[in-house]
C-alpha cells in the first residue's frame, strides 16, 4: 500500500565502452531508462547517436534464408566472437553460393509430409538426379483416387515408386526418358499431379556443416541488434555516453555493482531534482491488495509524488461484494477457485478476496448456498436471537438495507473527500483543497446534509437553524459559485476571471446546479447496495422452489442452480463494484496520470 522508493541514477563512460554499458544495463533487469531527448539540452550541448544499425539487415537477411530452408534459428547464450560486416557478408555469399536458394520471405514452405517425403526421396541422392543426362525426375503428391488410376498407364514408359503416404494423398517419383517427358507430365496433370521440385543439393547434410555458425551469428546480430536499438536512450554529453534513468532506492548499489568490469561514472539524485524527468511508480503492496493492482491499473497508476490507493480500493471492494453477494456457502466456493487459480492471474486472487467477505456477510445473513435456516441454531447461541441475526427476505428488512446502502455511501463519500483535501493540501493546490465540491466547502456541505439528516431521524434533533443554514448550506454554496476567484486569491493569481464577471456567475450557477444534482446521483447509486442483497437472495429462492419441485432431482437442481448464480450474480457484483468504485470514489479523490515503472531490456525498444 505504498510506491517504491526511487533513485535517479546516471551511468556515464567512453566511447570505447558504450556498447558494454548499455549490454550491461539490458541485463541487469533494474533500470527505467529514460530516453536520450529528454536529457538533452541546450545548457549541456548534448545530442542524440545518430548511429545506423546494419545488424537489422542482417537479421533479415538470416530469418529469409532459415524460412527458405525450413530451419529453425537458435539464439545461444552468447556469441564465440566478434564478427565484422566483411565477414558476414563473406559468409551469406557463401551460403547463395552453396544453397542457391531464394532467401525471399514470401517463398512457400513445405508442410511436414512434404518434407517427410524429401528426406526419404534423399537417399536417392538429390545431385545423381539432376546428374542424368537422358532420364527426367519427377516428384510430388498425388489424391489417393488418383494413384490408384496409375495402373491404367502401366503400358506407358514412365516407372514410378511412392515414398510416403497419408489417408489423402500418396507422395511418389517418377522417371522417364527424355523423349517421353510431355506426355508423362501430361498424364500425370490430369491425375492431379501436385508437383514439388527437387532440391539441387540435400539441404539438411549441408545444414549440418553450417547450422553452428549461423546460430552463432545469429546470436551475435541479435545483441548487436538489441543495443543499436537502445541507442535512443544514450545521450552523447561532453563526449561522454550517458544511460539514465530510475532505479528502485534499494538497489542503486547493487546496479553500480552490474558495471564493476568497464570504466563507468555514476550520478545519483533524488526524483525531485531532477524534475524536468517523470518519475515511474512502482506499487508495494501486502497479500491482501496486491491482486488490485490489476483493477489500479485499468484506471491509471498514481503518479510518484501521490499516494496508492490499493489499500482502500481492496477494503472497499471485497466490503461491498461482500454484502452485495453475502452467501457462507457460495463465499466459500469463490475463495477455493480463487485459491486455487491465483498464480493464473490478478482475477483470481481478487475472487479469492471477495470469497472472503462474502462468507463473512453470508454467515451474518444466515446464507448457505440458499438455504436460510440452516445456521438459525448457531445464531440464536452466539446472539441471542429468536432466529436469525438478520433475515434479508423479511419484509421489514427492504427498507433496512436500502436506507443502511445510502448509510455505507454517505460514509465513504465523507471518507473519499477527507482523502481529496488532504492529497491537495499535499500538492499545494490550495484553491481545489478549499472551495472544490471534494474539498472542504463540499465536506462541510454534505457532512452537514449527513448531519442533519441523522440527528433528526436517530435523535430527534432539530438542528436547522439559521446559523447551521448559513454555515454548513450557504457559505459552501458561495464557495462553489465562487471557486475560481477563491482559489486565484489565496494562489496569489488574478482574482477576475478572463471571461468577465457576468459570464462567469451565469456559467458558475449553471455548475452549481450539476454539482448539487452529483450529490444527490452518487448518494442514490450506492441504493443498488441493498439492490443486489434483495436481488441475490430472490434468485436463490427461486432456486430453493424449483428444488422443492423436482423432488428427486432436486440435488441437481441445487447444484447448477448455485453454479449459475455464482457466475451471473458474480460477474454481475463484481462489474457493478467495480463501477462504485470508479465513478463514486476515484472520481473524487484519485487523478491517476503516473507511468509505470518498466525495465529496461531489449524488447523496450520501440
Amino acid at each position: 500500500m505504498a510506491i517504491v522508493k526511487m533513485k535517479y541514477v546516471s551511468a556515464a563512460t567512453s566511447e570505447d565502452h558504450v556498447e558494454e554499458m548499455v549490454l550491461d544495463g539490458i541485463h541487469s533487469g533494474m533500470l527505467h531508462a529514460v530516453h536520450a531527448a529528454d536529457i538533452i539540452n541546450e545548457d549541456n550541448n548534448g545530442h542524440l547517436l545518430n548511429d545506423e544499425n546494419p545488424y537489422s539487415g542482417y537479421l533479415q537477411t538470416l530469418q529469409n534464408f532459415a524460412h527458405s530452408v525450413n530451419y529453425t534459428l537458435q539464439c545461444k547464450e552468447s556469441p564465440s566472437k566478434h564478427y565484422t560486416n566483411e565477414e558476414m557478408d563473406a559468409f551469406f555469399n557463401e551460403l547463395d553460393t552453396t544453397f542457391g536458394l531464394e532467401t525471399d520471405a514470401s517463398t512457400v514452405l513445405l508442410t511436414p509430409d512434404d518434407e517427410q517425403a524429401l528426406s526419404a526421396l534423399s537417399e536417392c541422392g538429390f545431385e545423381r538426379m539432376h546428374a542424368c543426362q537422358y532420364l527426367t525426375f519427377g516428384f510430388g503428391r498425388l489424391p489417393r483416387e488418383s494413384f490408384k488410376k496409375l495402373s491404367m498407364y502401366k503400358d506407358e514408359i514412365f516407372v514410378h515408386h511412392h515414398v510416403h503416404e497419408t489417408p489423402q494423398y500418396v507422395w511418389m517419383l517418377y522417371v522417364t526418358s527424355d523423349s517421353y517427358v510431355d506426355k508423362v507430365r501430361k498424364i500425370f496433370k490430369d491425375l492431379y499431379f501436385e508437383p514439388i521440385d527437387i532440391p539441387m543439393i540435400d539441404v539438411k547434410k549441408q545444414l549440418e556443416k553450417y547450422h553452428e555458425k549461423i546460430d552463432d551469428i545469429y546470436t551475435f546480430c541479435c545483441e548487436e541488434n538489441s543495443i543499436h536499438e537502445l541507442y535512443p536512450y544514450v545521450a552523447e554529453i561532453n563526449e561522454q555516453y550517458l544511460l539514465s534513468g530510475f532505479v528502485k532506492a534499494e538497489d542503486v548499489d547493487k546496479y553500480k555493482e552490474i558495471f564493476a568490469n568497464i570504466p563507468v561514472t555514476f550520478e545519483v539524485k533524488e526524483p525531485e531534482e531532477v524534475s524536468n524527468l517523470e518519475c515511474p511508480t512502482l506499487l508495494k503492496n501486502n497479500w491482501f491488495t496486491r491482486p488490485f493492482e490489476l483493477f489500479l491499473g485499468m484506471y491509471g497508476v498514481p503518479k510518484y509524488t501521490d499516494f496508492d490507493p490499493t489499500g482502500f480500493m481492496a477494503v472497499t471492494y471485497c466490503l461491498l461484494f461482500g454484502i452485495m453477494f453475502g452467501d457462507l456457502g457460495q463465499g466459500l466456493g469463490l475463495f477455493l477457485i480463487g485459491l486455487i487459480f491465483e498464480k493464473k492471474g490478478q482475477l483470481f486472487g481478487i475472487i479469492n478476496r471477495c470469497g472472503i467477505t462474502s462468507m463473512i456477510f453470508g454467515f451474518l445473513f444466515g446464507s448457505v448456498f440458499g438455504y436460510e435456516n440452516l445456521l438459525n441454531p448457531i445464531h440464536q447461541s452466539l446472539f441471542g436471537v429468536r432466529e436469525k441475526l438478520f433475515d434479508v427476505m423479511a419484509n421489514s428488512s427492504t427498507m433496512v438495507l436500502l436506507i443502511g446502502a445510502i448509510c455505507i455511501g454517505a460514509v465513504l463519500i465523507l471518507i473519499t473527500q477527507c482523502m481529496n483535501i488532504v492529497n491537495r493540501f499535499k500538492h499545494k493546490q490550495l484553491g481545489e483543497a478549499l472551495f472544490s465540491q471534494n474539498g472542504i466547502a463540499g465536506l462541510v456541505f454534505y457532512g452537514g446534509i449527513v448531519f442533519a439528516a441523522v440527528a433528526t431521524m436517530l435523535l430527534g434533533w432539530n438542528v436547522l437553524n439559521i446559523v447551521y443554514i448559513v454555515v454548513f448550506f450557504v457559505l459552501p454554496v458561495i464557495c462553489f459559485v465562487m471557486k475560481e476567484p477563491l482559489s486565484n486569491a489565496v494562489e496569489h493569481k488574478t482574482v477576475k476571471p478572463a471571461e468577465g464577471w457576468g459570464g462567469y456567475i451565469t456559467q458558475s450557477i449553471f455548475e452549481l446546479v450539476d454539482v448539487l444534482l452529483t450529490f444527490v446521483t452518487n448518494s442514490m447509486s450506492y441504493l443498488r447496495v441493498g439492490g443486489f442483497v434483495l436481488s441475490h437472495a430472490g434468485m436463490m429462492l427461486v432456486v430453493m422452489t424449483l428444488v422443492e419441485m423436482t423432488g428427486h432431482a432436486g440435488i441437481a437442481v441445487l447444484i447448477f442452480g448455485n453454479i449459475f448464480v455464482m457466475v451471473l450474480e458474480g460477474l454481475i457484483v463484481g462489474i457493478q463494484t467495480l463501477r462504485l468504485e470508479y465513478y463514486e470514489m476515484f472520481s473524487r479523490y484519485y487523478d491517476a496520470g503516473g507511468t509505470q515503472f518498466n525495465v529496461l531490456s531489449a524488447d523496450s525498444a520501440e
